[in-house]
């Protein structure tokens, strides 16, 4: 997923967790504290455990979400990769996966406000259709 490309970004495991309980505020604030624009790196890897399942969401291409329908575009689709190693089937894991999928998007377009768009709240680029996310299935060998 990194090969290739200079420009990932990873995030420590409990990142996710950390979103569904901070204001997108306090967001802001770590983000200026470090000094880290988001949308300078082709990818976001994001660690995520829910009930001892553990899996990985990757952001891929978010600083393209503007750029990816002009005519002649050449960089990767923007979207939202997530793999599980096991693939949990349960109802309860779906529901984390997509809770913690929406609080992703969320989250970019909080970004993507402060960092592109000069604050400007209509400005919600982020959203199932721009970014879909995408579960490749496997199997366990």
């Amino acid at each position: 997923m990194g090969c290739g490309t200079n420009r990932m970004l990873p995030f420590p495991s409990n990142f996710i967790d950390r979103l569904t309980v901070t204001s997108s505020r306090q967001w802001i604030q770590n983000m200026e504290h470090h000094e880290l624009d988001i949308f300078d790196y082709d990818v976001l890897v994001l660690p995520f455990e829910s009930n001892g399942h553990k899996s990985v969401f990757a952001i891929l291409g978010a600083r393209h979400i503007r750029d990816y329908m002009k005519h002649g575009f050449k960089e990767h689709r923007p979207c939202l990769l997530h793999v599980v190693p096991y693939h949990s089937q349960t109802q309860g894991q779906i529901h984390a996966y997509n809770a913690s999928c929406a609080k992703l998007r969320a989250w970019l377009n909080v970004m993507w406000r402060v960092k592109r768009s000069k604050n400007d709240f209509a400005s919600m680029p982020f959203t199932n259709r721009s970014m879909p996310l995408s579960r490749p299935r496997g199997k366990f060998l």
